[in-house]
């Protein structure tokens, strides 16, 4: 599951915390399942939900939460057009006045084309890009490129 991965080195290359304190970030698949459809091929799709633990962090959450929001758009925009408005979950545990630990639940596809090759050799797979959606906030643009933190930049 590539999404997994993808989100990892996004928060790593974000996150100035993370950077310094790598062990201090945890991804895991929670609740997965495959899903398929009646057809001639194999497709399929992953759907499971990716837990993101993020362990002793002395920052204010706004600096995890927007990074993640911009990954969403990126990988699985779909989620930032919920009729519910909810794009993923979150909870938090306060350890002291300025250190917690944030666990955030994110429900997540990955479709998997399966195409048998012509020559019966086996299996073409692929992983198509994600479907274009309108952009989740119209008339605003934002860029990663150059973002800061606490006055600092932070890429």
């Amino acid at each position: 599951m590539r999404k997994a991965d993808s989100l990892r080195r996004w928060l790593t290359a974000y996150l100035p915390y993370l950077k310094t304190h790598p062990d201090r970030l945890n991804i895991y698949v929670e609740g997965g399942s495959i899903a398929t459809r009646k057809s001639r091929t194999l497709s399929f799709v992953y759907r499971y939900t990716l837990k993101v633990g993020i362990w002793e962090y002395a920052g204010d959450s706004d600096h995890i939460m927007v990074p993640i929001l911009a990954w969403i758009e990126k990988e699985q925009r779909e989620l930032l057009h919920r009729e519910n408005s909810e794009a993923f979950q979150f909870e938090a545990e306060l350890l002291d006045s300025d250190i917690s630990d944030i666990e955030i639940s994110i429900e997540l596809t990955e479709p998997v084309l399966v195409v048998p090759r012509a020559d019966g050799s086996g299996y073409d797979i692929e992983h198509p890009p994600e479907p274009e959606f309108p952009a989740a906030f119209a008339g605003v643009t934002a860029s990663f490129q150059e973002a800061f933190a606490n006055d600092e930049p932070i890429l």
